[in-house]
């Protein structure tokens, strides 16, 4: 990746997150506070989902280069099913041990647990028609396991549900804009390489019939050269 589409990816993220952070703030979604609240809430979730996206493609990259492809294919889809699990059933189970009489109810934690699931799953679809097949389950993977994991710092502090909500949401939707716009800009620039090698090719072809034509104008003139010997030669005979 290039520096210029290093800092458009930086820079329209944090962007995207400010803006999402402005809109449920005016809407009065779940937080009823001022706008600039929300721009800069929602500008370091932004940089909280590039920290995370980062993290998943530095792992990405020393799984492919230490793990067999079907190893690491498997152990993200064993890693997305304990996420799962521990967001549908075991925070719940744990809660209600602790607090018998006033633990949160299921369906909240089934709500927490399923949404960003659905949403990785549409957003994986798309990018499997981007990328192909074996897209599928990485874009899951770090679209549910990584909100996931950055979302529970929130949860686990005990925060209002409106701040929960918003957090969530904001942090999705950056996460989404990274898995796509990410493809994009490598096809972007793979494509800028492939122009660069045709164009190379060019010249190197022309240069190529440049030497031709002048070596085969060279052994013309040499066949002339011999030919004009060979009949003076005769006629001094």
């Amino acid at each position: 990746m290039r520096l210029n589409q290093f800092i458009f990816l930086i820079v329209s993220t944090v962007v995207l997150g400010a803006v999402a952070g402005i809109f449920t703030s005016l809407l009065g979604l779940w937080l009823h506070v001022p706008w600039f609240v929300g721009l800069i809430s929602g500008a370091f979730l932004a940089t909280t989902s590039l920290m995370g996206f980062w993290a998943y493609l530095t792992l990405n990259f020393i799984a492919a280069m230490t793990l067999p492809r079907r190893v690491w294919r498997w152990a993200q889809a064993l890693i997305l099913v304990l996420v799962l699990y521990d967001m549908l059933w075991w925070r719940y189970h744990i809660d209600a041990v602790r607090h018998p009489a006033s633990h949160t109810a299921l369906g909240t934690y089934l709500v927490q647990g399923l949404w960003p699931l659905a949403v990785a799953v549409i957003a994986a679809v798309f990018k499997r028609r981007m990328s192909g097949r074996g897209s599928f389950l990485p874009s899951v993977f770090y679209l549910y396991v990584f909100t996931i994991v950055d979302w529970l710092l929130v949860i686990k502090a005990e925060s209002s549900g409106a701040i929960v909500n918003q957090t969530g949401l904001v942090m999705m939707i950056c996460n989404v804009y990274l898995l796509l716009i990410y493809g994009k800009l490598l096809s972007t620039e793979a494509r800028q390489a492939v122009w660069a090698k045709q164009a190379e090719d060019r010249v190197q072809y022309r240069e190529r019939l440049k030497l031709a034509k002048a070596q085969a104008k060279t052994e013309r003139k040499q066949q002339r050269r011999e030919k004009k010997a060979r009949v003076h030669g005769t006629d001094n005979s």
